[in-house]
């Protein structure tokens, strides 16, 4: 998730540049990120922005299993199977954003991942450390 958190900023430097390159938006434009801008931009931002919301929840949960001492093997494939998700979905975006269809269907299964993840957490506490 790391790799990936930082290769998403890098993306999104490279496509900011193009856009002031292109003449696509104003140099000023980033000073507010306000007003026109390219779609290949604003998708750009957007997936930057949404390697801070869903896998937040993901380094919650792993710094709690990881702090309890209680992880286990299906606790380590959730956890790469999230992970996974997040890179195919990162690449359908980086690809090609306009496959809202593809990119969804891969963000719902991260989602049930995320939620089993944290249902098996809760489902531990309450039977294995009451």
């Amino acid at each position: 998730m790391v790799a990936l958190t930082f290769f998403v900023t890098v993306h999104l430097y490279f496509v900011q540049k193009k856009a002031i390159k292109k003449w696509d938006v104003k140099y000023g434009f980033f000073k507010t990120y306000e007003g026109d801008r390219p779609d290949y931009l604003q998708a750009a931002r957007d997936h930057y922005k949404n390697m801070f919301q869903l896998p937040i929840l993901f380094y919650s949960w792993a710094g709690i299993i990881f702090m309890m001492g209680n992880v286990d093997m299906l606790d380590l494939s959730l956890a790469w199977l999230f992970i996974a998700s997040r890179y195919l979905h990162s690449g359908i975006r980086i690809i090609d954003h306009t496959k809202l269809s593809h990119r969804s269907s891969v963000f719902i299964v991260g989602w049930f991942i995320l939620l089993f993840s944290w249902g098996k957490l809760l489902f531990d506490f309450l039977f294995y450390y009451s």
